[in-house]
């Protein structure tokens, strides 16, 4: 696990974030932010009209909350646990404890852990309305996220991730979770997915979470692994990375990249930042159903 980063580096991620946030472009776009928060998950999606949304909240506890108060952030319409593991929720414990928060989501499914059960308990006692993840479409303003439908008779917390697709005009992303092969096959064969513009890789790279015909399922432009420096997991697994580079995906990392921000517009066009690199790249993503 990688440790919590040093102040130095928080503030360069918070002026990267607050300089796209200020240009007059951003201000009409959607924006999706990848925190580096280690060998975890976050992401922060704003619509364009200033609602949030954010899914996971890594492994490190008041880590997601102080990047929120960096933004200016003190309101989340909602906040997604994709499933009930550590590396994904125990940072949400502070995010709840010190954001409003409208709505939670997560798979309904508990967890054996302090770290789970102190978190379902602070959102019953803040009263945030709780959901269990149904397959259903969610509005975020002009944004639509759906929910993916969970697989039937599975309390595997990983194969029991809550998936969502966000729609804006024709621009796509998927959020994955830890979803392992079975559950990615259910959803190809169950979620009618379109063509996705950015994906969020599954399980931080893992050969488990990412195969050929998934790849091909979905045809991602952009990939975003969500990963800890020199993990003792071996993540992201070679395999994953010659799958990508053999679909001619981009590949962005948080242990390589720092945050990852992409900043899309209704068109599909989008322009991707990074902590370490800043502008790096721009490019269009037209979401084609099957």
């Amino acid at each position: 696990m990688k440790p919590f980063r040093p102040i130095g580096r928080l503030v360069t991620a918070w002026l990267l974030v607050s300089a796209l946030a200020a240009t007059p472009a951003a201000a009409q776009d959607l924006v999706i932010r990848f925190f580096d928060v280690g060998q975890g998950d976050a992401a922060l999606i704003t619509s364009p009209e200033g609602k949030s949304a954010l899914i996971d909240g890594g492994n490190h506890a008041g880590w997601p909350a102080y990047l929120l108060d960096s933004l200016h952030i003190d309101t989340l319409d909602l906040v997604v646990a994709s499933h009930n593991h550590a590396d994904h929720i125990r940072g949400l414990q502070s995010v709840v404890e010190t954001t409003t928060v409208r709505y939670y989501i997560d798979n309904g499914i508990p967890a054996s852990s302090a770290v789970y059960w102190d978190l379902i308990s602070t959102v019953h006692t803040k009263g945030i309305a709780y959901r269990t993840a149904t397959a259903r479409k969610i509005q975020l303003g002009s944004v639509t996220l759906r929910i993916l439908p969970l697989p039937p008779s599975d309390s595997h917390q990983n194969n029991s991730s809550v998936g969502i697709l966000l729609t804006y005009g024709k621009f796509t992303a998927l959020f994955t979770g830890d979803a392992e092969d079975s559950e990615r096959a259910y959803w190809e064969a169950n979620a009618k997915l379109p063509r996705v513009t950015v994906l969020k890789v599954a399980h931080h790279g893992s050969a488990n979470g990412t195969d050929r015909a998934w790849i091909a399922a979905i045809r991602p432009r952009v990939a975003v692994i969500s990963v800890g420096a020199t993990n003792s997991y071996g993540h992201p697994a070679a395999e994953t990375l010659q799958i990508l580079e053999q679909a001619g995906v981009q590949v962005y990392r948080t242990d390589l990249d720092g945050d990852i921000t992409v900043s899309a517009k209704r068109n599909g066009s989008y322009s991707i930042f990074t902590e370490f690199g800043g502008l790096d790249s721009t490019g269009t993503g037209t979401a084609v159903s099957k």
